[in-house]
Parts: structure tokens; sequence; C-alpha cells
């Protein structure tokens, strides 16, 4: 669902292949381009490399995860990646549970709110049911409000909060 005036995009959503590295960072640095706005360390856009995506490929390879990637007309146009086996592990006060987590979810600025988030996010979770999770889990910022509100309304509620103070 786009929003008025906006044409919502029919994505292919694809596992990432290594062609795709290029095009991958350029999206990373966009997002912290946009985070950087709502948290003040964040690390400059221009220190992603393909070294983070080495990373984020270990990140996924250890949780049985993968890197998903949406395509229109032949471009990148998002990212996602999915970590499937996740536990409540070394959580003192929870009961032992596995659920699935979204660790990134970006999608480039001229196609944020046309539908290319819904389409990733569908994705990880149809491959989360899949793998017999019951949960979903992501991160956002506090102050990310766009965000927020679409993760809103593709179903996700508050968890909990990472509440902060400044001391200077």
């Amino acid at each position: 669902m786009a929003p008025r005036g906006r044409i919502a995009l029919a994505p292919v959503i694809r596992e990432f292949r290594a062609a795709d590295t290029a095009a991958v960072v350029a999206i990373v640095r966009q997002l912290q381009a946009h985070e950087s706005r709502f948290f003040d360390r964040m690390i400059p856009p221009g220190q992603f490399d393909s070294k983070y995506i080495d990373r984020i490929q270990a990140d996924v390879g250890k949780a049985g995860g993968v890197i998903l990637v949406a395509e229109v007309d032949g471009e990148l146009t998002g990212y996602a990646t999915l970590l499937l086996h996740q536990s409540s592990e070394g959580e003192r006060d929870e009961i032992l549970y596995t659920f699935s987590k979204v660790g990134d979810l970006a999608v480039t600025e001229s196609c944020r709110n046309r539908g290319v988030g819904r389409a990733l996010i569908a994705e990880c979770e149809r491959r989360a049911r899949a793998a017999g999770q019951k949960w979903l889990q992501l991160g956002v910022l506090a102050g990310n409000q766009g965000a927020r509100r679409f993760y809103r309304e593709v179903g996700f509620g508050e968890l909990g909060l990472t509440l902060e103070k400044h001391l200077t």
C-alpha cells in the first residue's frame, strides 16, 4: 500500500548474491545517513564497505538465516537480514524460548513507502514461520517515527524499551 500520489512497487524478493554487494553497501550508507538524524553515535556512512556485508553474512550464517534483497526492474531497492534461530538463553528473568529476528531492514530513499519494506517483512515472516518460530523481533530507533509507524502497520508491537539519560 503506497501513500497517495506514490505508485506501489511489486518487488521481487530473493536471496543475496555476491554481485549484490555494492548495491547493498549503498543502501546501508543511505540508512546510516538517515538514522544519524535520530542517533548521534552512528558510524559515518562512508565507513561502510564490503566488510560490513561479510559481517552480516557471518551473523546470518550462525543463526541459520539469510540476507534477502528486493529488486524492482533489475535494480536493488532494499534488503533485510533474517536471523532465523535466536534464543532467550542468557536472559536471567525469562523462560527459554526461541524466535527469529530481522537484524537489518533498509529500503532506498526513492522506494520508501511503496511496498518494498512490506514485501521484505512478509518474506521474513514466511521464512520464520516455515522454520517453526512463533515470534519475529526487530529493533528500531525510538526517534525514527516513520519506521516505528511502518512496523506498527505491519503488525509489530513494542516489547521493551531502552531508556537513556544524557549525563553531560
